[in-house]
Parts: C-alpha cells; structure tokens; sequence
C-alpha cells in the first residue's frame, strides 16, 4: 500500500512570494509617483534594496532568503535614518508613507522569518532547482512493469534494483511508478548499470512531483549516501 505524504507539509509559502512581488512593486510605484508629483518616496540606494530583496526572496534557497532578509533590514536602517533626520523638514505626507511602508517591510521580514521553519528549504539545496542529495531508502517502485525497490533515492533519481538476467542498456528510458509517494509516475532514464541494480534520472517529472519527494525524503530519519 502506498504511504501517503502529509499535505500540509507540501504548504508553499505563498506570503512570502507575495511579499517578494510587494517589494519589487515598489520602487515601481514609487517611479510613479515621482512622475506624478516630482518627488520621490526614496532614493535610489533604497530602490537597489528593495529590489534586490524581493528578487533573492523568489529564490527558493535559505541562502537567498537571508540575503533578501538582511537587504530589508538596511532598508529599513536607512530609511528610519532618514525619517529621524528629516522628520522637522520633510512633508509629512510623505512622511508617513515612508514609515508606512517601512512597516510593510518589516512585516515581510517576519513573514519570511516564519517560513524559515518549513523543512523543503534547505541550505544545500540548488538555488534553481531541486538538490541531487540521496538517502538510502528502500522505497516500493514499479520499473517498466515489475515490482522492486530502491537502494537510495534523491528529489532528482535513484538506485534501484534489479533481477540478473536483465535487458537494460545506459540511455534507456523506462517507465517509473514511485509507489510508497503517491503513486507517482515519471520516466526514468538509465545511466549507469551494475550487476544487482541500476543508477536512472528521473525525466519528465513534475515540478510538483519532486516536491512530494523531497518532503517524504526531508521528513523521515533517513541516512544520506
């Protein structure tokens, strides 16, 4: 029987996808305004910021959110610097719009800071895609038709064995069936054979897919090879 994933642990962290578009939205709003009324909100070194941290927030790697956490945060440095400085001088409309939306940011710090605990974020893991780490596990998978099961298995492949007396050859792409995840069900493409099992790739898999993976993997006290 195949083991269920918990889908509550397959949570994206939608907030903080929305905080990233909030902040790359506003230096645009803000070049808005300026045009509109010939004055900016902020300068140009709090734009660079602003950006920037909403940018490495889109990237799915803790890497990227703690450098799109530490840019807010001199956002924030500098721009309350600045509302102290010029808080007898400054047009306090404009004022507190800025203070405004310096507790928009900071509200996405901490969003941020909550989602930090999620277990798909992964230092190791690639900025772009999926990290390749295998663990060893026997999972339960059905390769081109025939029930057997893995040696170890990553969020990208897996070792899996098989009987003597084989016909498979490197560059041969099977049909897979991951049945301890859901039943889920991909291609594999051989790459390396040895006498009891075979090392594939996994091809034309969902994004989704190795999500499921990698949280049945990242949630289990499994021993990485």
């Amino acid at each position: 029987m195949s083991m269920e994933t918990n889908t509550k642990l397959l949570e994206r962290p939608l907030a903080v996808h929305v905080g990233a578009a909030a902040l790359i939205i506003l230096p645009l709003l803000d070049a808005v305004w300026s045009i509109k009324t010939g004055t900016h909100m902020f300068d140009y070194w709090s734009w660079g910021l602003i950006l920037g941290a909403g940018i490495s927030l889109l990237i799915r790697h803790k890497s990227a959110w703690i450098l799109g956490m530490t840019l807010c945060v001199v956002f924030l440095v500098l721009n309350i610097t600045y509302l102290i400085r010029d808080i007898d001088v400054e047009d306090p409309f404009i004022s507190k719009m800025r203070l405004f939306d310096c507790f928009i940011v900071l509200f996405i710090v901490s969003t941020v800071s909550y989602f930090f605990r999620y277990p798909y974020l992964d230092r190791r893991q690639s900025w772009f895609k999926p990290t390749g780490e295998r663990f060893s596990v026997g999972a339960a998978v059905v390769l081109g038709g025939v029930e057997t099961q893995t040696i170890d298995l990553s969020y990208t492949g897996a070792r899996i064995k098989i009987k003597t007396g084989h016909q498979y050859s490197i560059g041969d792409v099977i049909d897979l069936q991951v049945s301890d995840i859901n039943d889920i069900q991909c291609k594999a493409k051989i790459l390396d054979i040895k006498e009891d099992h075979i090392r594939v790739h996994f091809e034309e898999i969902m994004l989704a897919d190795q999500d499921l993976i990698r949280q049945w993997l990242v949630t289990r006290d499994l021993q990485k090879v």
